[in-house]
């Protein structure tokens, strides 16, 4: 296949590695495998155009062929932290604001969290990870949920926000969604065809 007909992400990769091997093989003209020769190699935004399978895979990719080599990457995606199980991974935050770049060297430990548990860490910093239309809802269900004393007004209110929200698939896979709502399907049958007290 012609490298025009591959996707963006390919060919910019191709493109980077191959300039990177020609780099290694005229610093060590006398090695074997200068490929396997200690280097350093900085990235900016790994993930950039790559599929998440790619993002997921591309420290490993780049390790396994070029075993001595310590890649300085950045990214935005969370595949990427997630994957990086041997990586010293430091956090580069700009307050509000301000116009100079916080180091952080001991973020969370993500490497075991699923994908929502880390876009809403302090890795990203995100709200949620369900569409920004439910942060209002959300955050008003939890300011109700807070309240010491609900009254029948907050009763009502809760219901229409649980309305909007529930809409929202949940759990880890499809199957987990469809689950739920034949759960909350069920109870709503139960509730209803419920027997009257004696």
């Amino acid at each position: 296949m012609s490298l025009d007909r591959l996707s963006l992400g390919y060919r910019s990769m191709i493109s980077w590695m191959v300039d990177f091997m020609a780099h290694m093989v005229d610093a060590y003209p006398d090695s074997e495998d200068p490929l396997a020769e200690p280097a350093i190699c900085l990235i900016d935004e790994i993930d950039l155009h790559l599929h998440p399978k790619w993002q997921r895979e591309i420290v490993d990719y780049l390790s396994e062929r070029f075993p001595r080599t310590q890649f300085i990457v950045t990214a935005h995606s969370p595949l990427v932290v997630q994957s990086a199980t041997q990586a010293n991974i430091v956090l580069l935050r700009q307050p509000e604001g301000k116009d100079w770049v916080e180091i952080i060297n001991d973020p969370p430990d993500v490497r075991n969290w699923r994908l929502d548990q880390i876009l809403t860490s302090d890795l990203f910093g995100l709200p949620s990870a369900r569409p920004k239309e439910l942060d209002e809802p959300l955050a008003e269900r939890d300011q109700i949920l807070k309240k010491k004393a609900i009254t029948k007004k907050d009763r009502d209110r809760l219901v229409e926000l649980d309305a909007i929200i529930e809409k929202t698939p949940g759990g880890e896979t499809i199957a987990d969604s469809e689950s739920m709502a034949l759960i909350r399907e069920a109870a709503q049958y139960i509730t209803k065809n419920k027997p009257a007290a004696e």
